[in-house]
């Protein structure tokens, strides 16, 4: 029995894409692999948009073709990050509820336990957010990242909450592109990829609802582009929010300057390709997606994290493609002012106190004189825990340092009084010569203080810190991503979750 699906957006600007079309609905996760939790099943059949046995199916569909594009670029899924039980079953609320307060339910959340839609009525027109196969795949990015790099979670870096969202809308794009139909309707477009279209455009439906509730100046009230010319700037620099065309610090607006690298790298793969058809255009995705994968799993958290994962994306094209992309995204790249230098990423640049780093598949160590060493390099709190890992980047094993540093929150605002941010603070190591070197920049204690009180004043700016204490879920505002929790007995700025509106 088939189901209606709408593939893209039901706002789209290509009619065939936000009309719903009849197709089979996919099979079951298999056993074994990570899997969705679903409410309010109904039987399957050619459902009336709008109704909630339609909202069921397309909000299914949605997430599992999500989940299988990552499974064609990443391997098989097998757990999430932070859900239970074992870690193979995600809830999935298509309709987690509706209220007056189109800030709260003009959105869509991922919280590590599930990923959650919602409903809002103004204007005389009812927006559902898990009716956007955008918005669902969206969400189920930011899980589908989790899973590689759960550390990226709690970092209080604004490029790692940027890239986090940026990897949510490339996520989206990516499965559009999974799908043939999807493929071949942009390739009939004028300009194709090289002008505005439905497939670089994220969230249509849920932008407008936004502007119609909201107004214009709100964020949010247009779709995010792809396709863009935003220019990388220090985000301390930035205001913390402003309307659509501003370049914001906020996450989701700062995200769209990775989002372009994304964007035109494929670009770029694509245009070199010697055939321009549809299977063309899905192996320069797949070729884009791999890499965006690749390098997400190995670059360093710094606070230059846009830089890190290009960085990483190179090195990774080295190693599995004999470096045949390298120009398409280095040009993509520098194209929105983020200079790579993907060499420098591996290169020595300080000679540090004792022998070479013991590497191993799954174990690193440094040694003791090695440790002392670092810790006195990056200004480390006497007996700071140095957390020591093995990374492999582009066939190179490395041994990953890291250690945290405390911010105090107290000057931001009286109830931050005592609360500190945890900032990662991380090096590679090497061996050069049988001794241990620094490979790469050392981080800056400065810069990374000024990165962290910026991003805690974007999220004061927007109301998603929650500054009184909360008291279980439901205490939780649905714009909320961080909150003050207490761990070992220090009040620490800690993440809840991610808010898409």
């Amino acid at each position: 029995m088939p189901i209606n699906f709408i593939p893209n957006d039901p706002l789209a600007s290509e009619p065939s894409m936000r009309n719903p079309r009849q197709q089979n609905r996919r099979p079951n996760r298999p056993a074994g692999r990570a899997t969705f939790v679903l409410t309010g099943a109904v039987p399957e059949a050619v459902l009336p948009v709008g109704t909630p046995g339609f909202l069921f199916w397309q909000c299914r569909e949605a997430a599992l073709a999500a989940v299988e594009t990552w499974e064609g670029l990443a391997g098989k899924l097998t757990r999430w990050a932070r859900s239970t039980p074992s870690r193979r079953r995600l809830a999935l609320f298509q309709n987690a509820g509706t209220g007056p307060d189109p800030q709260e339910f003009l959105n869509a959340f991922y919280d590590g336990q599930s990923v959650q839609f919602f409903e809002f009525t103004g204007g005389g027109k009812t927006t559902f957010s898990g009716a956007s196969t955008d918005v669902v795949a969206h969400e189920v990015g930011h899980g589908l990242l989790d899973s590689i790099r759960p550390d990226l979670w709690s970092s209080n870096f604004i490029e790692v909450g940027a890239f986090h969202e940026a990897f949510g809308d490339s996520i989206a794009m990516l499965t559009a592109l999974a799908d043939a139909p999807t493929r071949q309707t942009l390739l009939g477009l004028p300009g194709a990829l090289n002008a505005a279209n439905f497939l670089e455009a994220t969230a249509e439906d849920l932008s407008d609802g936004r502007l119609r509730a909201i107004g214009p100046n709100d964020p949010a009230s247009q779709p995010r582009h792809a396709l863009n010319t935003f220019q990388w700037q220090l985000p301390a620099f930035l205001p913390s929010g402003g309307p659509p065309a501003t370049l914001a610090r906020e996450p989701h607006s700062f995200a769209r300057v990775f989002t372009g690298c994304l964007w035109d790298t494929l670009r770029n793969i694509f245009a070199g390709l010697a055939a321009q058809d549809s299977a063309a255009l899905l192996a320069a995705a797949q070729t884009t997606g791999r890499l965006l994968v690749a390098g997400a799993r190995t670059a360093p958290e710094a606070a230059r994290f846009f830089q890190s994962v290009g960085r990483a994306m190179i090195l990774a094209d080295q190693q599995m493609n004999q470096g045949a992309n390298r120009m398409a995204i280095r040009n993509a790249f520098t194209a929105h002012n983020v200079a790579l230098g993907s060499t420098v990423m591996l290169a020595p640049t300080a000679a540090l106190a004792g022998a070479a780093p013991k590497i191993a598949a799954t174990t690193a160590a440094l040694s003791a004189a090695t440790r002392r060493d670092l810790g006195l390099r990056l200004g480390a709190a006497p007996r700071a825990q140095v957390l020591v890992t093995p990374m492999n980047i582009a066939g190179e094993r490395v041994a990953h340092a890291a250690h945290q540093r405390e911010v105090p929150l107290g000057k931001l605002h009286k109830s931050l009084k005592g609360v500190v941010a945890l900032a990662t603070e991380s090096v590679l190591v090497g061996a050069v010569r049988g001794a241990a070197a620094l490979l790469g920049a050392m981080p800056d204690s400065t810069s990374t203080i000024d990165e962290v009180t910026s991003f805690v004043e974007t999220l004061l700016a927007h109301d998603h810190l929650a500054l009184a204490p909360a008291k279980g879920a439901a205490a939780v505002s649905r714009r909320t991503t961080h909150a003050v929790t207490v761990q070992r007995g220090k009040k620490v700025l800690s993440r809840v979750g991610f808010f898409c509106g």
